[in-house]
Order: structure tokens, then sequence, then C-alpha cells
């Protein structure tokens, strides 16, 4: 018999926008499906929906999806944040009935702030299904720290800090990046980021290398990006007047306090002709601009929130594109690749001559480098790859658990 699995989101999978995790989330479920599970959805949508996708491709709408947006005015701010930090971004009363009905084996859940609304239907759910499984991934476990510099984020965060103990309390398994064997008091499953490739083309290779594009991706960019040691790097490599010219394009939504702090160091540095903030985009928007790139930016600083790690989602996405990356130590897939720059983890500024180098090797080793990249990443970040561990757990769950539900 098939094992039926919930995945639950507070992310519409339908937006367009963080398309990273967006695509993570389908490829997730996409390698679930491809390996016998019938795997259905639920998710938020930004039109106060709440939507069960199932695995045949039915969709059923509930009531419960909190807004994201903000409405003008201070005092109706304060409510919307109160109300979103306290409950939670979904509702789940109006479902809870149908879910119990369902007789779901695994609801395999990615971390959000949980509120008391969370917490309350796992609760819910586990007493009227006593075996179920529930699987909770944390996408990283830095999350007080990534919190703690924006006043609203930390505000969010120290609210839930009592209801995300209990909802680790409530998961039999975390699913996490590290190689912990528990945390939180809870066996640990290790999963490295993975990359459904089959729905994306691979870019050509650049004819020309001046001007040289370098593009980094991060849907909120944050200090653990890095980004101020490719500015620092440029600002230097300007200095010495190079004959080639170098452009750094930021994709990233422009409304987060670092990039402010970014915008600030490239006027200090007086490099406005050579970064670019562009803003977020969309797939179709993303697509276009590692059509142009020569290299892409990957994460360069996580040990400012004290992770070695580094399993970067954007990682996969530009190996997927077959587009060559820089990034820190951490990432054990690629740090061997010749088609990966890996860098030590410190404070120094990015040599923008090494950078080059790099390039200039890469496409006389590999004259057609995208394909070749894509070839030696359909190896290693698959998503049925990624999940492999976790596959294990549910099939020896299921096989000594015969799920009861009231």
């Amino acid at each position: 018999m098939s094992i039926r699995l919930l995945y639950i989101s507070n992310v519409e999978i339908t937006g367009k926008f963080i398309p990273g995790v967006v695509e993570k989330i389908k490829g997730q479920l996409s390698a679930f499906r491809r390996n016998g599970y019938l795997a259905d959805t639920l998710y938020p949508t930004n039109a106060g929906d709440l939507v069960r996708e199932m695995n045949s491709g039915i969709i059923h709408k509930y009531k419960g999806a909190r807004p994201f947006y903000v409405e003008s005015g201070v005092v109706k701010k304060l409510s919307v944040y109160a109300k979103l930090a306290y409950f939670g971004h979904i509702n789940f009363s109006y479902c809870l009935d149908d879910i119990v009905k369902e007789r779901y084996n695994v609801i395999y859940l990615r971390f959000y702030m949980p509120g008391t609304d969370l917490v309350r239907f796992l609760r819910k759910v586990k007493k009227a299904c006593p075996g179920i499984l529930i699987l909770l991934e944390y996408p990283t476990l830095n999350v007080g720290n990534l919190m703690g510099k924006d006043p609203v984020r930390k505000l969010i965060y120290q609210i839930n800090r009592p209801r995300i103990k209990a909802l680790n309390k409530i998961a039999d398994f975390i699913i996490t990046l590290t190689k912990d064997k528990t945390l939180f008091g809870k066996p640990a499953v290790f999963m490295t980021n993975g990359f459904d490739a089959s729905r994306i083309g691979v870019v050509d290779p650049q004819v020309t290398a001046d001007p040289f594009v370098i593009t980094g991706v991060a849907s909120d960019c944050a200090h653990y990006h890095g980004y101020d040691k490719v500015i620092l790097g440029l600002a230097a490599y300007y200095r010495s007047n190079p004959k080639r010219k170098v452009f750094f394009r930021i994709i990233s939504s422009l409304l987060g306090y670092n990039i402010t702090a970014l915008k600030k160091l490239v006027a200090e540095n007086n490099l406005n002709p050579y970064v670019e903030f562009c803003g977020s985009m969309d797939r179709e928007g993303l697509e276009k601009e590692y059509k142009n790139a020569h290299v892409g930016m990957g994460t360069l600083a996580l040990h400012r929130v004290g992770l070695m790690d580094n399993y970067s989602l954007k990682h996969r996405e530009y190996a997927a594109f077959g587009l060559p990356f820089i990034m820190s130590k951490g990432d054990d897939v690629f740090e061997n690749a010749d088609f990966v720059l890996t860098l030590e983890r410190d404070e120094l500024p990015l040599d923008i001559f090494e950078i080059l180098s790099f390039y200039d090797k890469l496409v006389t080793l590999y004259p057609d480098y995208p394909k070749a990249f894509r070839r030696f990443a359909e190896e290693k970040i698959s998503w049925d790859t990624q999940l492999e561990n976790v596959f294990r757990v549910i099939s020896a769950h299921n096989s000594g658990n015969k799920i009861t539900c009231a």
C-alpha cells in the first residue's frame, strides 16, 4: 500500500517570488512521488486561501491563510504583525477534520515560526492519528541569529521561542543540513539541499569575458551572504586600474537592512557604475540573468552566524543552470569541482583577479562548461539522492507501525 504524505509549508508554492524555495519544495514533492509516495501539499496563498493540493491534482480550498501584506498605518501594521507572531500564518481549524479523515502516514513540515495554531494543530492530529510520523525540516538551525538583527523579526522570534520548543517536542525526527545525530532531544536525519533540474535549461557558454558579470542571488540578502566581501574586492580591483570591466549584479529584495548597508558601502567606494541592485525577480527574470552571467556568487560568510556547513540552495540552482560559482568552504558536494571556486571562511575582500583567473582556466578546460557542469550536478544533487535518508526513516517507521486514526 502506498504511503500517504502531507507536505506543509507557509510558502505559496504557486507564487512567483522566493523562487529558490518554491523550486525546492516542488523538487521534493516530485521526488516523493517518483519514489511511490502519495504526496499532497498544504500551503497558504496571498489571496487568503489555504490550499490542499492532492497528489491527483485535485485542489481543496479553505479559509485560514492569514495575510502576509501589511496595511498602511502604524496601528494596522502592529495589529498584523502581532497576529502573525502569536497565531502563525495558518489557521488549521478549517481543514483539520479533512486532514484527519485522509489517514496520512506522514506529515513533512518545513519549519516556520509556528505560533499557537501550528502547535495546537499537530497535537490534535497526533492525538487523532497515534501512528502518524511527523518530520520537521529545518532549512537552517540558526533561526535565532538570522532573525536577531531585524527588530520586527527578533520580536516575532522571542514571542515564538516557547512554541518552537513545543514544535520540536512534537516532531519525531529533525531533518537538517548538519550531520548531528540528535537535535533538540530528537533523532536527526542528514539531508543536504538538492535540485530538480528536469525543468531547467542549461545556459550557453559566454562568448566574451570582458565585461565580466558576477551575479549574486538571495531572496532576502543577509550579512552571512558576504556580498560586502565582493564589493570591497571590487574596490581594490578598480584601484589597480584594470583592463577588464567587472560588474556585480545583486538580485534580492531591496527592503532588507543589509541591502541598505551594501548600498552605502558601494557609494563610499565609488562603485555605483559597477554594482547594481536589481530587486527580486521571478523565475523568468532569473533565467535571463543567468544567461548573461559569467559566474554566480554563492554564500561566503555563514561563519558569521556560527555555521560551518554551507549547503546553500542557491549553489544547487547555479549548478542546475550550468553556471560556475564562488562559495566559501562547507559544501563538500562542490568543494573539489572544477566548476566552483572555493574560498576560505574569512573576512578578507574577494580577490577579483583570482575569480577572473578561475574563469579563464575553466573555459580552457571545458569550452562548453555549462553542459559539463550540468552533467556533474545531475549525478550529485538530485532530490531522489538527497532524500534517501528520509525515505529510509519513513519506510522503517511504516513497516513497524500501522496508522490508526480516531
